[in-house]
């Protein structure tokens, strides 16, 4: 169990590649996790105002801008694996909150669009049997 909780706090299970030269590091000690990953997490807190900004916006509309808010990151790690350029932390942390909003974005998305699913349906029995 100890283990457990360690590999938790730790972010162990993170399929992250942990690069020290690539993390962020508070008084000589390493977060565990790249500024990428770390970035894509908090753009992961923008699933809350969207729950009530998106809620008029098109389904299309919005896996649209989730899709095109994902590009940058996409680019960046590309160019950077093929060797044609090197990236920096400021826009590994800039390209990651894109992403971890514009996946924010298509998550929220598709929960809409099955929260208008079930209300269909459940509307269809309901007149169905009434």
């Amino acid at each position: 169990m100890k283990d457990y909780i360690n590999s938790i706090i730790t972010l162990r299970f993170f399929p992250c590649h942990k690069r020290k030269e690539r993390s962020l590091v508070i008084g000589g000690r390493q977060f565990p996790m790249c500024y990428r990953c770390m970035s894509i997490l908090l753009g992961y807190l923008g699933v809350v105002p969207l729950l009530w900004l998106a809620t008029d916006v098109a389904f299309f509309k919005m896996v649209l801008i989730g899709i095109l808010l994902n590009i940058p990151m996409v680019v960046d790690g590309y160019s950077q694996v093929r060797g044609w350029r090197v990236s920096n932390n400021f826009l590994r942390t800039f390209t990651g909150l894109l992403s971890g909003f514009g996946m924010s974005c298509i998550i929220v998305a598709g929960s809409i669009q099955f929260h208008r699913g079930i209300e269909g349906f459940a509307n269809f029995i309901d007149s169905s049997i009434g």
